[in-house]
């Protein structure tokens, strides 16, 4: 009799301790709900914007766009992020997600139809792409679903996203008041060259047409499409990022402005120079300038030195010693040249200069 009273004071002392203590626990978050406390997220998100599924016609400027968003959500949190973009069509990013190798999953939105049970799913973003995130990632959808909210409240909401949304060719628009998405970083580094705008403007769209993501066969990337090493040597960490690649290829663009200041006859001139350089490398046109020279060619002029390109192309070229880098066929660079200058005429007229 005395050991069941016993059992019952146990009983009883052990449920009470239990109820304690749930109280408590409760008496914590509620606390925590009551001061408006934000729940813990992650101090760094690393990322992958995965569009490649999506046909030319409807990518637009979609991955900067993404881009811009994930930056601008973690700077609103105080996160740390790393963005990546799809590289490899084998490369299952699911899978990395499932197993901790990214935190966060850019896809399509109707990928988001096929997610896994495991894979938690946010609002989707302007109805273009959706955010993919662990199981246990609730705090951190909550919040990216949040900010997608707030996102589409911004005064500036519309012409942010049109800027990135909308399909754009230079020799079919009409006349409009921006160029680019990035028009404001464009502007600073034009700036710092002596140049109109649109001229730096019109390089960016013939290099990549304005896609961060854009990637030559030859392994250039980003607005500008820097190889590897010069962006590097030139302050590039983040190929994606278009401040960085901007100024980059701003500051390559002025080392070659003043390689050429005393060739070339006049300022249009030494653009021309600047922009042959930039499309096949100073070597290359130093070897150009040379066998001008050694035909008795007016240097000074882009479309003198122009006209002996296709005179490199034959092996002959080599007994000359003009040229120290080789054979050149160099029609891609003539036409590239031709391009930039045809573009920023064109920019001159859809976008005139605000008086």
């Amino acid at each position: 009799m005395q050991r069941t009273k016993d059992r019952q004071t146990i009983t009883a002392a052990c449920i009470t301790a239990i109820l304690c203590i749930a109280v408590f626990i409760a008496s914590l978050f509620g606390t925590r709900h009551d001061r408006g406390e934000a729940p813990k997220l992650k101090s760094h998100l690393d990322c992958i914007i995965d569009l490649g599924s999506l046909p030319e016609t409807k990518r637009a400027l979609l991955v900067g766009y993404n881009y811009l968003f994930l930056e601008e959500y973690a700077c609103s949190n105080s996160q740390s992020i790393d963005i990546g973009i799809r590289r490899s069509p084998d490369q299952n990013y699911l899978d990395s997600l499932r197993n901790g190798s990214i935190d966060l999953l850019v896809l399509p939105q109707d990928s988001s139809e096929t997610a896994p049970d495991s894979i938690l799913v946010s609002r989707a973003l302007d109805s273009v792409s959706v955010f993919l995130m662990r199981c246990d990632a609730v705090a951190d959808i909550d919040s990216l679903n949040s900010f997608i909210a707030s996102w589409q409240k911004r005064e500036d909401y519309e012409q942010v996203r049109d800027s990135y949304l909308k399909r754009y060719n230079a020799f079919r628009s009409r006349k409009r008041e921006s160029i680019s998405p990035y028009d404001d970083i464009i502007k600073e580094h034009a700036d710092s060259l002596g140049w109109d705008w649109r001229a730096l403007a019109a390089i960016i769209y013939q290099e990549s047409r304005f896609h961060i993501e854009a990637r030559s066969h030859r392994g250039a990337s980003g607005l500008m499409q820097m190889m590897p090493r010069t962006a590097s040597a030139f302050g590039v960490d983040d190929s994606l990022d278009p401040e960085q690649n901007i100024c980059a290829g701003a500051r390559l663009l002025d080392s070659l402005l003043k390689k050429y200041s005393d060739i070339a006859a006049n300022p249009q001139e030494r653009f021309k120079f600047a922009l042959a350089a930039y499309n096949a490398g100073s070597s290359r046109v130093d070897d150009m300038i040379s066998l001008a020279k050694y035909r008795g060619v007016d240097t000074g002029y882009w479309d003198n030195v122009a006209a002996i390109i296709p005179q490199m192309a034959d092996e002959s070229v080599l007994d000359t010693g003009a040229v120290s880098l080789g054979t050149f066929h160099g029609k891609e660079t003539v036409a590239y040249v031709d391009s930039v200058i045809a573009v920023y005429e064109r920019f001159k007229i859809i976008c005139p200069e605000q008086e």
